[in-house]
């Protein structure tokens, strides 16, 4: 996977400034620099690949530091993300913040599903208006979740941030063991990944060439805690649409009643419109609808057509519209 692939955040970033900080009258070695082959590039991300992947059987944890630069506006925006991966329980959270756009948080759990943060304004609408104004996650369901799965496509993992080089760079060695090595991926952002003195990833720092998007990463290893929302915060998936078919109602309870004279005017072929004609297209579209929605609508008689209508479970209030013919014309009202 690209290195700068994340689930609704793009990973991109810049540069680190280099050296050491030094009491007076300490010395140090200098730096050695070598330029790595494309062959070579591929050996040494290979070995931080293995060690990285070792010191995080159990679990690790990435923290990110954002800059996002928008040229036409000459805005900036700070963003901070961190992401846990418990991999002694299966579990996993994705928290991003950004300055002015609140924050975003999304967790898994391995075989057993998602928990999404709700953002829609229908979304939230719908757990107003269901008494559940507490609830912050949604939940789908989804014994096939496989986290490990996940973490290789979508996840800042230390060991996604060993690929997608195509080609060589550069290795600097400290004195001390720990290593920098600097490429292009390919994706066309620059990166400078930190290698500790056991092998390991401890950091990254990354800049897309264009100067937008700047990010900082820093690693741990070991096992980590993942708290899921709670019950109270928690509504699955599918009551949640329910809710929201419900806020949506009486757009669709209208919709249905001018599709419905729609397809009868266009049957009629500008000839007189028959009644029974307007009643079997009524049904015909109440039925298909009934059969992908939540929200079930009626179809009843009345003097001249129908009366379309649905209730709200919650709030109890009907929408009903009349659809009658008369001569060559079909009429929608809401009643």
């Amino acid at each position: 996977m690209s290195v700068i692939t994340r689930p609704a955040v793009l990973l991109a970033a810049a540069s680190v400034a280099a050296g050491l900080i030094v009491a007076p009258g300490v010395a140090y070695a200098a730096d050695t620099t070598a330029n790595l082959t494309a062959a070579q590039m591929t050996a040494e991300l290979k070995a931080i690949a293995t060690a990285s992947a070792t010191a995080g059987a159990k679990g690790w944890k990435t923290t990110s530091d954002y800059k996002f630069t928008f040229s036409s506006t000459s805005t900036v925006i700070d963003g901070d993300g961190t992401t846990t991966a418990d991999l002694v329980q299966g579990l996993y959270s994705d928290r991003f913040s950004a300055t002015g756009l609140g924050t975003a948080n999304f967790f898994a759990a391995d075989g057993k599903g998602v928990y999404d943060e709700v953002q829609e304004s229908a979304e939230r609408q719908a757990l107003k208006m269901m008494g559940k104004s507490a609830v912050k996650y949604q939940f789908a369901a989804d014994a096939s979740f496989d986290l490990d799965e996940y973490i290789e496509e979508s996840a800042p993992s230390p060991v996604a941030l060993t690929t997608g080089f195509d080609g060589g760079g550069t290795k600097v060695t400290h004195d001390d063991g720990s290593v920098d090595i600097t490429a292009t991926d390919e994706d066309a952002t620059n990166i400078i990944l930190h290698v500790g003195t056991t092998g390991v990833l401890t950091g990254a720092d990354l800049a897309v060439q264009d100067g937008s998007v700047t990010l900082d990463m820093t690693f741990a290893y070991g096992p980590q805690t993942v708290t899921l929302p709670s019950p109270a915060e928690t509504i699955t998936a599918a009551a949640l649409s329910k809710g929201v078919a419900y806020v949506e109602m009486p757009a669709n309870v209208k919709m249905l009643a001018n599709s419905a004279a729609a397809d009868t005017r266009s049957g009629a072929k500008g000839r007189t419109v028959k009644v029974a004609n307007l009643r079997k297209a009524a049904r015909t579209e109440a039925n298909a609808w009934n059969k992908s929605s939540p929200v079930k609508v009626t179809v009843k008689n009345v003097t001249g057509g129908v009366r379309i209508a649905a209730t709200n479970p919650w709030t109890k209030a009907t929408v009903t519209y009349t659809v009658k013919a008369s001569g060559k014309k079909v009429t929608v009202k809401k009643a």
